[in-house]
């Protein structure tokens, strides 16, 4: 087990303890002040027990008159759990909050310790907030006021909604003197139709610990249901009586996700950042009855499940051997996709609610990446069963939903909207992510057809041959008609300069068409503007001839993500995307007009480095991301850099794995076929790297890489009966 993550300044930034159930998110002095804005303004932090929430927070105090507890001195990120540490005179108070999987609820601990015997009153306040999650009520959820119910014989209270089923259950191990309910604060007031249950605890404690102080440890536990009392009740209990079976499992599952493919390196910051974002990705499971499990994609804002973080994020998973949850992951958005696309065969969903509700049925850009998570699954359990499952998904995705409804002019360059989320990536043009991405699925689609034919029993399958002309002929396309050679970049709109100017003089009313949580008047004049260098330089063009536009967004660099640009347009792309117009110290710009830095497009600005064989570039652009690691939250790296937005990002792990483990070590498996291709390319600081228990199909082996002279010597243990195939400056020792 790594150590644990300590933080002594910036204590009101957030943390979060997760389990698959049920999450808590204060911030680091173990407050819950209600956030300004998100998807449910003044809502996203507290408990969560999705589709509802259950609390806005607790607090603790002690003395008569009650000191509340707000200033921590500590905040510790420990692999299964968050601690806060107070000081109070002579008293240390430490509370811990504990997350199981599996389980609707959560365990607080608080211990307190002296130099002298103990006697106090402790106080805890719980504040209830059972109301639904983002898009309840077009599900047809009701919020109504909480009721608050007392117990003292259980030592509890209950907590229920008066127009829904919702309950919540809190009360510790210990018996209170007193219990009060009500419109009652602690330190900060909160927003809701919540109200207040006050434990009052009397403490002595006369004899000395094992520790040599005086001490005593009470266990509050936080239960839910989203259907009755009753089943909260039931969890309350057994979340008090299996404590320590629940925190040892816990343990169990953070041991073996950190044993399974351990990436070390000579760079240890980078080591740390890889364990700590296979942890993160665990915490992002949410399992709701009725809709499915799989991983969400930021928290406090994103909780929920997206077509497109699942298919970014599904190379780094599964090289950090987590398999299940892509697996689950994948299973869920089709099976959603199928549901609420169902005269669109094939068309990914964008973003699914814990409420069951569609937000977006899903932009373009979904569609082919979706394809190309599944062929990664595939390439790396060698799970045959789950490619036949999946294919006629992905079949009727990308060549009758994407390639058929989508290209009306037959270049192979689906129209529709880019990941790029602004009014004129989303009006409706030919994208450059969109037409990278399609390249890269139609590759992929035709191995996955092949091996769908050698198993037999599957009608009307596609030729292999033709998708994989199709490809070519869209290769060409991209690498000639999007390529700007004055620039040195590829653009990110391809239209003719009639349909820009038909799609500018109509973009308000199209962005009105566009489901989006906000528009403003400088969303579609920066639109305009940007199209502006262009509509001069192509005021002499044929109307109706499709050109390249450049505006700079990031995505601009697909074709080198997927390893489709040539060399040379590679590098000069590279040179351009890595200067001081594209980015800073911290990383990579959405745009150069919007310094906001992500992780997603500087981890994959380092992948694309690290597949054109740029080493030392990717390690630098790694070393961004992991300047930012605990930057604002213990053991994470934010959405944007180096500390804004979500602050636990599952998209973050994409440039902390997946350079390292296919770029550095070069490791490419096909695991149905029991072959691994290793080709490394180790940056010049670095001697060696290597992987433990790198999880390929049904093996675990161990791969070091060491320079050896002009080359390397690969030492692979494990894997028996396994073929490895080495690049040519590449050796087994």
């Amino acid at each position: 087990m790594i150590a644990p993550l300590s933080k002594l300044h910036h204590l009101s930034d957030p943390i979060a303890a997760c389990g698959d159930r049920v999450y808590s998110i204060c911030n680091q002095h173990g407050l819950f002040p209600d956030p300004k804005d998100g998807h449910v303004p003044g809502e996203m932090w507290g408990v969560w027990d999705h589709p509802i929430k259950l609390l806005d927070g607790f607090w603790f105090g002690v003395g008569d008159v009650p000191h509340w507890f707000k200033d921590a001195v500590e905040c510790r990120a420990f692999p299964t759990h968050v601690e806060f540490e107070y000081r109070l005179g002579s008293f240390t108070f430490i509370r811990q909050d504990f997350v199981p999987d599996g389980v609707e609820g959560m365990l607080v601990t608080v211990t307190i310790r002296s130099d002298h015997p103990l006697d106090l009153t402790l106080h805890a306040l719980f504040r209830s907030d059972l109301r639904p999650a983002w898009l309840g009520e077009r599900a047809g959820m009701r919020d109504g006021q909480d009721r608050a119910e007392t117990d003292d014989a259980a030592a509890h209270c209950i907590f229920t909604d008066s127009a829904s089923p919702w309950a919540c259950v809190v009360g510790a191990d210990l018996a209170p003197s007193a219990v009060q309910t009500g419109d009652l604060w602690a330190v900060e007031r909160t927003q809701g139709q919540g109200i207040s249950a006050h434990f009052i605890y009397r403490l002595r404690v006369d004899a000395l610990s094992d520790a040599g102080d005086y001490a005593q440890t009470i266990h509050f536990a936080i239960a839910g249901s989203a259907k009755s009392r009753e089943e909260a009740l039931a969890t309350h209990r057994r979340l008090l009586a299996q404590r320590d079976v629940l925190r040892a499992a816990k343990q169990a599952q953070c041991r073996a996700i950190l044993e399974t493919s351990q990436l070390i390196t000579p760079d240890a910051r980078l080591n740390e950042a890889a364990a700590w974002s296979k942890l993160i990705n665990q915490m992002f499971v949410r399992e709701v009855p009725g809709i499915g499990r799989g991983v969400g994609a930021g928290l406090p804002e994103y909780p929920w499940w997206f077509g497109i973080d699942t298919a970014y994020t599904a190379l780094p998973m599964l090289q950090s051997g987590q398999f299940e949850l892509v697996r689950d992951t994948l299973r869920l958005i089709k099976r959603q996709s199928e549901r609420y696309n169902p005269s669109e065969p094939g068309r990914v969903i964008h973003e699914l609610s814990t409420t069951d509700v569609v937000f977006n049925a899903g932009n373009m850009v979904e569609t082919p990446v979706f394809t190309r998570a599944v062929h990664q699954y595939w390439l790396w359990t060698g799970d045959d069963d789950f490619l036949c499952e999946m294919y006629p998904f992905c079949k009727s995705g990308l060549l009758d939903y994407a390639l058929g409804r989508h290209d009306p002019d037959g270049d192979l360059c689906p129209s529709g909207r880019s990941v790029v989320e602004t009014v004129e990536m989303h009006a409706g043009f030919e994208v450059i992510d969109v037409a990278a991405y399609t390249w890269e699925a139609l590759v992929r689609l035709a191995d996955m057809t092949q091996v769908i034919r050698s198993r037999g029993g599957v009608s009307d399958l596609p030729s292999s041959a033709d998708l994989t002309a199709k490809a070519e002929r869209l290769a060409r396309c991209i690498c000639e008609s999007w390529w700007l050679e004055d620039e040195g970049l590829f653009a990110d709109v391809r239209a003719s300069p009639e349909e820009v100017k038909q799609t500018l003089d109509a973009l308000e009313q199209k962005a009105r068409e566009e489901e989006w949580l906000e528009l403003h008047q400088a969303h579609f004049d920066d639109a305009r503007r940007r199209f502006t260098p262009y509509l001069a330089r192509y005021a002499d063009a044929p109307r109706d001839r499709d050109l390249p536009w450049l505006l700079r967004h990031w995505v601009t660099l697909c074709p080198l993500e997927v390893g489709l640009a040539t060399p040379a347009q590679a590098r000069r792309a590279l040179d351009r995307l890595q200067s001081d117009e594209f980015g800073n110290a911290w990383g990579m710009y959405l745009h150069p007009d919007r310094h906001d830095v992500m992780s997603i497009n500087t981890g994959l600005l380092a992948l694309a480095a690290a597949r054109y064989g740029y080493a030392d570039e990717a390690l630098a652009i790694v070393n961004k991301l992991t300047r930012a690691f605990s930057y604002r939250t213990p053991g994470a790296v934010s959405e944007v850099l180096p500390d804004a937005w979500c602050f636990l990002q599952l998209w973050s792990n994409v440039g902390l794995v997946s350079p390292a483990i296919e770029g550095f070590l070069g490791i490419q498996p096909r695991a149905a076929e029991r072959m691994i291709t290793i080709a490394p390319n180790l940056p010049t600081a670095w001697d060696w790297a290597e992987v433990r228990r790198l999880r390929v199909g049904d093996a675990y082996l161990d791969i070091r890489i060491e320079r050896a002279d002009a080359g390397y010597r690969v030492h692979v243990a494990g894997g028996e009966g396994w073929r490895i195939n080495l690049s040519p400056r590449a050796q087994l020792a």
